[in-house]
């Protein structure tokens, strides 16, 4: 005979969010359950997954998780972390997790909590038929999902739909994500506050994951990169871009240089790399760099004024694809950042 009703939250909880813990509540007061547990994953799943994702941050240590997690829910004595999957292999058998917190509660009824847009893929986990026959589904419910559907379409779940059920989530964190945080310390933006816990946000503050320095030129800081659409006069030729002017002076003639003002970033990076080189290209490259960053920013106000917003923070172009010479590779933290160097020069030069 059942003796308790247990709520599964797994996930990589990099960092925790405010969405996790109330998504964890509603499903609790939804199933009237006596606890919830969170289970994070492995040190070896998140990173597996991170790469995956092609993401440049790093992933915060399995300890480190744990004791937000467990910060998080010490104001709830139902809650508890169980760092069961530590240490694993990466593989992320959410049966052999389940059935390690069954033994443990042996009497308990188990709701593992699940993403509505998850629930097609269950049917290829580790044991899943058995994973259902012992075990039952709470299905979050986003805008834009339609988990009943999901579930009457997978011949797998149908058959065991009785074990399933529907949660809506609610409406106030739907813009929460472990992700959105992340980018935002990226950024160095504050606003990550607010979606964490208060003792989270001081550990990620403890842990230096609120970034001074600007090293990813996407997002708010997507101005900062040379493929960001502005026209810039240079050379008496107007271009679409600081990338279509920078490759277009690899070019001996002005009449290959004319070819580059009507193209796109992308289009003139791809034709840069089949032109004719000027011999002194590499003596020039970095002048000529310093020159096009300088046009855009002091022909373009609103762009010069994001600039200076920018205060004294370091600028680093981050970057995943090995270019050590305008930024630095994220993955060795090499490179001498030269476009990063620039970008910080003229904003000098724009507040002098």
């Amino acid at each position: 005979m059942r003796t308790e009703t247990i709520c599964v939250m797994g996930g990589s909880f990099d960092p925790p969010t405010r969405a996790h813990l109330a998504l964890m509540m509603a499903a609790m007061d939804a199933l009237q359950a006596d606890r919830g547990i969170f289970v994070p994953s492995s040190q070896a799943y998140v990173e597996k997954k991170r790469g995956k994702q092609k993401r440049m941050d790093p992933v915060l240590p399995e300890k480190v998780r744990q004791e937000m997690l467990a910060a998080m829910c010490a104001e709830d004595r139902r809650l508890q972390v169980d760092p069961l999957e530590f240490g694993s292999d990466g593989q992320g058998r959410t049966f052999d997790t389940m059935a390690a917190i069954q033994e443990a509660h042996p009497q308990a009824e188990l709701w593992f909590i699940a993403g509505g847009d998850k629930l097609s893929v269950i049917s290829r986990w580790h044991r899943s038929e058995e994973f259902l026959q012992r075990f039952h589904i709470l299905a979050a419910s986003r805008a834009g999902t339609a988990p009943e559907e999901a579930i009457l379409a997978n011949p797998l779940l149908c058959r065991y739909r009785e074990r399933s059920r529907v949660l809506p989530v609610p409406e106030d964190i739907l813009d929460i994500s472990s992700t959105q945080v992340r980018q935002l310390l990226r950024e160095g933006d504050q606003a990550a506050a607010a979606m964490v816990h208060p003792a989270v946000w001081q550990m990620l503050l403890a842990e230096g994951r609120l970034k001074r320095e600007i090293v990813s030129f996407r997002g708010r800081f997507d101005f900062l990169s040379n493929f960001y659409e502005a026209p810039i006069l240079y050379g008496g030729i107007r271009y679409g871009s600081g990338e279509a002017a920078f490759q277009a002076q690899k070019c001996q003639t002005e009449a290959e240089r004319l070819a580059f003002q009507d193209l796109r970033p992308g289009q003139a990076k791809k034709a840069g790399r089949k032109v004719p080189l000027r011999p002194d290209w590499e003596q020039v490259k970095v002048g000529l760099m310093l020159a096009i960053v300088r046009a855009k920013f002091t022909q373009n106000g609103e762009l010069a004024r994001k600039l200076l917003e920018t205060g004294d923070r370091p600028i680093v172009e981050g970057n995943t694809w090995g270019d050590t010479c305008w930024g630095v590779d994220v993955r060795t933290g090499r490179g001498e950042n030269h476009l990063g160097k620039i970008l910080m020069q003229v904003r000098e030069e724009l507040r002098g």
